[in-house]
């Protein structure tokens, strides 16, 4: 089974798949919630009868494509594994967008002086600091994340 969007679009005769892609990203992205979303379809492969096509290859009426990471499985059952990686994506994504929203976990009310202090700092000295800690800033996508991590 395949999961996901789906949209119809009218492709002008002598157009290839990658403007039918192209115009389905357009119509699609609006759906999808999170910041990237134009970049993420922008990178799926596209696929007719479980065959990947070439961006340059011609389209007709009624073609059926289908936009994916991965090529679809003959029996349309998820290829093995790649539902768990897909989950651990969607999640990464979803606590990245409920993060940015301030969605995520409550913070305790009111912050420390230090705290308040170090967002004042550009994010290459709050870097430093964490390097001179022998901190990691991997994964820290925010200013706020290197004050957290500083203050951990």
């Amino acid at each position: 089974m395949t999961r996901g969007l789906q949209t119809e679009v009218e492709v002008p005769e002598g157009k290839d798949v990658g403007f039918a892609k192209n115009r389905a990203i357009d119509k699609l992205w609006q759906s999808i919630p999170f910041c990237h979303a134009v970049a993420a379809l922008s990178n799926l492969r596209v696929f007719e009868s479980g065959e990947e096509l070439e961006d340059s290859a011609p389209c007709w009426d009624g073609q059926r494509l289908l936009l994916a990471a991965e090529p679809p499985s003959a029996d349309g059952a998820a290829t093995a594994g790649a539902g768990s990686a897909a989950a651990a994506y969607a999640e990464a994504v979803g606590a990245i967008g409920r993060h940015k929203l301030g969605l995520d976990a409550p913070k305790p009310a009111g912050t420390s002086p230090a705290a308040e202090e170090l967002m004042k700092l550009p994010m290459k000295e709050l870097k430093a600091r964490l390097a001179a800690a022998g901190k990691s800033a991997e994964g820290c996508l925010e200013k706020a994340d290197l004050v957290d991590r500083l203050m951990s």
